[in-house]
């Protein structure tokens, strides 16, 4: 991906929402931008989550994903293994703008629901295979630091039992 250079925030419909009394029209992905068009995306996940609710931080060497909330607010924050670059984004599914941010691979993810519910959206340029093939890093890894912005109500035990990410870093580096 030459035009990489850390990571990169997709915000090519800034105010496109088509807005009318019946609610909104616009597009997420087109693959005649330029700078998406390099990225093969295979599949499409949608994760719906409750105030509070927190899912990550997940990854792997060979993704990329397009992150999109549809619907409420969450906060975003990605976490570039490789270079040790953490991003925080607040993503608004009722905002008159649609921004999406484009995560590489070898950047974990992970998101908080800040309002009732949202809906987040995120398309893949891998299949998901199952959690077996991903990393996990612990929702609260002290390193990462993520100070979420609302209390966290509910983590799945995958999130809760996942190590750390100098654990993470020294299996990667343990690798051939």
């Amino acid at each position: 991906m030459g035009f990489w250079k850390g990571l990169y925030i997709y915000m090519k419909y800034t105010k496109s929402k088509h807005l009318e009394s019946r609610g909104s029209t616009y597009t997420i992905y087109d693959n005649r931008d330029s700078e998406l068009s390099s990225v093969s995306f295979v599949q499409d996940k949608i994760s719906k989550s409750y105030h509070g609710v927190v899912r990550g931080f997940h990854g792997d060497s060979r993704t990329w994903k397009l992150i999109t909330c549809l619907d409420g607010i969450i906060l975003l924050i990605t976490y570039d293994v490789l270079t040790d670059t953490k991003n925080r984004y607040i993503l608004d599914g009722d905002s008159e703008q649609s921004v999406s941010v484009l995560v590489p691979p070898s950047t974990l993810n992970a998101h908080q629901c800040l309002t009732e519910d949202c809906i987040f959206h995120y398309k893949w340029s891998e299949y998901y295979t199952g959690p077996e093939d991903q990393w996990s890093v612990n929702y609260d890894d002290k390193e990462i630091n993520p100070k979420w912005k609302a209390p966290v109500t509910i983590v799945s035990d995958r999130d809760a039992r996942a190590g750390t990410l100098q654990e993470l870093r020294e299996r990667i580096n343990e690798k051939p």
